[in-house]
């Protein structure tokens, strides 16, 4: 019996568009962390304490608008806001990259012709989704119910104010998860980067805490002070005497843009096999 010779055959299919890549990776990841015990567990209990009630009590207390200081007291004190954010950051991101690192992921991945900005837009796209689930689209649903049952007619104030509770809400949802995905990206136990992402937000807390006996402007190293302060500045509540605006903007910056390039970087290097 003779050998046939394996020959290249061109693939005469339709190849899939760049951006459907990025959208089945962005999906798969939803879709896996979506059904987590501990993502559901956070986003159940989240809502029922953060949202939940406020909802409730939007609805049935007499209002005669959507006011800007309400929302601010809804979602800038107490810390509680910024708590489950963290919370849930740290679990969604843990394995993000970690994952993919432990079982040579990437092989697969850029076996294709994706690029690593791809790669990591679907992966952040479908953090931020789930996180959104949290710190989004439940306020712009408060600011609705204020707006739906509001017995004024100023309705182009409280429309202004739905606009500020949307930025306020795309804000709190980004905030955390480069950082989280920064931590991902330097283990490959996604334990290790759960436990390290929340840890190290807790321990910049207590730094500033302990600078703040000095100097209280040192609050802004805090991320739950930093998106306090800067829900405030969002919602046009005064933020505290002490806090300085350019500062708190530069703070704010670095800490979404510094994890952002430091995932990029280490990813890109996993790539060229460094």
């Amino acid at each position: 019996m003779g050998i046939n010779p394996i020959e290249y055959r061109a693939w005469k299919g339709v190849r899939s568009a760049q951006k459907s890549r990025l959208y089945v990776i962005a999906r798969s990841v939803f879709r896996h962390k979506i059904r987590s015990i501990g993502v559901i567990a956070l986003l159940a209990l989240g809502f029922l304490l953060l949202h939940a009630f406020q909802i409730i009590f939007t609805v049935i207390a007499p209002h005669e608008s959507l006011d800007a200081q309400t929302m601010y007291d809804y979602m800038g004190t107490g810390g509680t806001f910024a708590i489950f954010a963290i919370l849930l950051a740290a679990v969604v991101t843990s394995d993000l990259i970690a994952d993919d690192r432990a079982n040579s992921s990437f092989v697969l991945y850029f076996s294709r012709a994706i690029k690593v900005r791809d790669y990591l837009a679907g992966k952040t796209s479908a953090a931020l989704l789930i996180m959104s689930l949290l710190c989004a689209i439940p306020p712009v649903m408060v600011a609705v119910a204020s707006m739906v049952t509001q017995t004024g007619d100023d309705y182009a104030g409280s429309a202004e104010v739905l606009g500020r509770t949307m930025v306020a809400g795309a804000l709190a949802t980004v905030f955390f998860v480069p950082y989280g995905l920064m931590m991902s990206s330097l283990t490959k136990r996604k334990s290790y980067a759960a436990v390290g992402t929340f840890m190290s937000f807790f321990v910049m807390i207590i730094v500033a805490e302990i600078f703040a006996e000095f100097d209280p402007a040192w609050r802004i190293i805090s991320p739950a002070d930093s998106i306090s302060f800067s829900l405030s500045w969002i919602f046009g509540v005064d933020m505290p005497p002490y806090v300085d605006g350019w500062a708190l903007a530069g703070f704010m910056t670095a800490f979404i843009t510094v994890p952002a390039a430091v995932v990029y970087l280490r990813i890109k290097k996993q790539v060229v096999g460094g």
